[in-house]
């Protein structure tokens, strides 16, 4: 009997490895297919965000002039309105870490009643509108209410003013810390802290030498985050803290008044500070990283 015919049973050894090394070569076209496209695709994908991103600030250079940059960057005003911005970010985000780190913490590690109603409390400055948070602190802290008007009759309003800048700056940016300190708390491993308390070491023990130290990376993040959110800040600010000018509010008041013609040195200056920030940001990251 020839090899490969049937022998009655229904069954032909040829047929079937030809059908085998059939499906084999199949596999392998997919595959190989597979390897080719799906990394095409991913490339394609990623540089979509990527010029989403970088294409309209580009061409904010576009047409412009040195000298008109220059003119921007001397501008009182504008340098007025950067300091305000960089001073009130720096109180902002020294702020978030005072009262934002601890607070991170004890979600990250503790159990207690209203758990859940205390992290959504924390996460409604990042879910409302800036505008709708602005307002709720100027109802607050504004001249006609009562604690806002009795500051305000001893020389310290709280509405515009710097105090009124960082108060709303704060307010929108803390959940920022929040949420990062809280990650990072979270990854420590728990056999550390269980480590502590057997060798006798308390809460502080646990929190200073182990989970701070531990956490310090996801912390930093969370500090950049909140200090390049607070520059940018604008919806808050503008209920809160019209003046003094900040960088946000200081282009708003030039596009009113001016155009496109007005705002866009400004804007294209801005940019080449937020480019050098994320520079330096990135940089310090891999280095702490390392």
């Amino acid at each position: 009997m020839t090899l490969g015919a049937h022998d009655g049973t229904g069954w032909n050894p040829g047929v079937s490895r030809g059908r085998a090394d059939s499906h084999d070569e199949g596999r392998m076209t997919v595959s190989l297919a597979s390897r080719r496209i799906l990394p095409t695709a991913l490339v394609v994908l990623a540089v979509v965000p990527l010029l989403y991103t970088a294409v309209p600030l580009v061409h904010l250079f576009t047409g412009l002039r040195w000298p008109q940059l220059q003119a921007a960057a001397t501008d009182r005003e504008v340098q007025a309105a950067l300091a305000t911005s960089v001073g009130a970010a720096l109180i902002t985000t020294a702020s978030a870490l005072v009262f934002g780190v601890p607070t991170a913490y004890l979600l990250a590690s503790r159990r207690f009643f209203g758990k859940r109603v205390v992290e959504a409390v924390l996460l409604l400055p990042l879910l409302l509108p800036p505008v709708v948070g602005g307002i709720g602190e100027l109802y607050l802290y504004g001249p006609e209410s009562a604690f806002g008007g009795w500051l305000a009759g001893r020389g310290l309003p709280l509405t515009n003013s710097f105090a009124g800048v960082v108060l709303a700056q704060l307010y929108i940016t803390c959940p920022f810390l929040i949420l990062a300190a809280r990650a990072g708390f979270e990854e420590v491993p728990s056999e550390l802290r269980e480590a502590t308390h057997t060798l006798g070491g308390g809460a502080w023990h646990v929190f200073w030498y182990v989970s701070l130290p531990l956490a310090r990376r996801a912390i930093a993040a969370g500090a950049l985050l909140t200090f390049a959110r607070a520059m940018g800040e604008f919806g808050a600010t503008m209920m809160m803290a019209y003046h003094p000018y900040t960088v946000p509010v200081d282009l708003w008041v030039q596009f009113t008044a001016g155009g496109m013609s007005e705002i866009v040195p400004l804007a294209a200056l801005v940019t080449l500070l937020a480019v050098v920030v994320a520079l330096v940001s990135g940089s310090s990251g891999r280095k702490a990283r390392a």
